[in-house]
């Protein structure tokens, strides 16, 4: 159990707000982010070649982190492809999947003559990629919402396209709960998802620091609603019924669709 642990959404962002960087120091206290950098810098400049990496666990690790990856260091197979092929041909791993990271990871690591890791600025920019996902990690495992507020916060200004979203899980999962969106979304073809996103979200809103603050606010408010929600529907046997499991799933989306409509987020605004 960490700082922000057993409070509500508005008082841990306020929280994070005002003392990150003492919040990031006390989580850094607790876990293995320090000896995680010190190792990698140890060994970053004799990683020459992608087996190299592959084959040193732990600095794969830290790697995989850095770029949002750290659940697929497992899966070598698509990781050697990412850091052989040219993440810009059409017909590459990098461009067939969906999720940004894989891109982002893919070309930073394509380029082996010279190796990643020979440029002092390439370390230092890992370094600083792992030390804010290994951060808002820790957050996660004391508030969820939280860690995928900072997340947004981090990478949602400056965005102009729609797909920029749909290709950022954690992003589009913030945009979806700040408009209202029931669970059901998620099992939607991606045509489908689009379709109901575009005349909901104002990319407008991601040119400034004040847009995004603004919608981060709809997601906490909308996100503390649905905490109440499934509190109240577990002590109360009537509000059981429209909660989770397979009889009362159906219901349960009918009932998130009701009371998450465009016009209850509006009045958070």
């Amino acid at each position: 159990m960490g700082l922000l642990s057993g409070i509500d959404n508005f008082t841990g962002w306020a929280v994070l707000q005002k003392n990150a960087a003492s919040v990031e120091k006390a989580y850094a206290a607790e876990g293995s982010a320090a000896s995680d950098i010190t190792y990698f810098k140890s060994v970053a400049r004799s990683i020459t070649t992608p087996d190299a990496l592959l084959k040193n666990y732990r600095a794969l690790t830290f790697v995989a982190t850095a770029y949002g990856l750290a659940g697929q260091v497992d899966q070598t197979a698509v990781l050697r492809k990412l850091m052989t092929e040219d993440p810009k041909a059409s017909s590459s791993l990098a461009q067939r999947l969906s999720d940004e990271s894989y891109r982002t990871f893919a070309t930073a690591m394509s380029m082996w003559a010279p190796p990643p890791f020979a440029s002092k600025s390439t370390i230092d920019s890992v370094v600083a990629s792992f030390k804010q996902r290994s951060f808002e990690t820790e957050i996660g495992r004391d508030s969820v919402p939280l860690q995928e507020a900072a997340y947004f916060k981090r990478n949602a200004l400056g965005l102009t396209k729609l797909s920029q979203i749909m290709a950022d899980k954690p992003m589009l999962e913030v945009v979806r709960t700040a408009l209202g969106i029931p669970e059901s979304f998620k099992g939607l073809g991606y045509d489908r998802q689009v379709a109901i996103l575009k005349p909901r979200v104002d990319m407008a809103q991601f040119a400034t620091a004040g847009g995004v603050a603004k919608l981060i606010d709809k997601f906490l408010a909308m996100d503390q609603v649905r905490q109440m929600t499934d509190a109240n529907a577990k002590s109360s046997p009537l509000l059981s019924l429209f909660s989770g499991g397979e009889e009362g799933g159906s219901q349960d989306l009918a009932l998130n669709a009701q009371l998450f409509t465009p016009r209850r987020v509006n009045m958070l605004a």
